[in-house]
């Protein structure tokens, strides 16, 4: 696995700007609302292939980076987190 300067692997990384529709500088709540659709995805289908596997995983990824830019704002990050818990907890 090669992946980006980040160390994602590939196919994670692949998956994570599919998921943004390739905005390379998403917002936290870009970011969010693309772990949203995506966990909506795999709630709504078996769960039972590998892919399911990869989206949960983009899931993840796609809420620790929207917690990751979040974080770059004082402000945001008083609010955000507490914020993306609820709307995924929602799910």
């Amino acid at each position: 696995m090669t992946g980006d300067s980040r160390g994602v692997p590939e196919e994670l990384d692949a998956a994570m700007r599919r998921a943004l529709n390739d905005n390379p500088s998403p917002t936290p709540n870009e970011a969010l609302e693309a772990a949203e659709r995506l966990l909506e995805k795999v709630l709504s289908s078996e769960c039972e292939n590998r892919s399911s596997a990869l989206d949960l995983l983009t899931v993840d990824a796609l809420m620790t980076q929207a917690l990751e830019i979040a974080a770059r704002d004082p402000k945001m990050l008083e609010e955000f987190p507490e914020l993306a818990m609820r709307r995924i907890a929602s799910r």
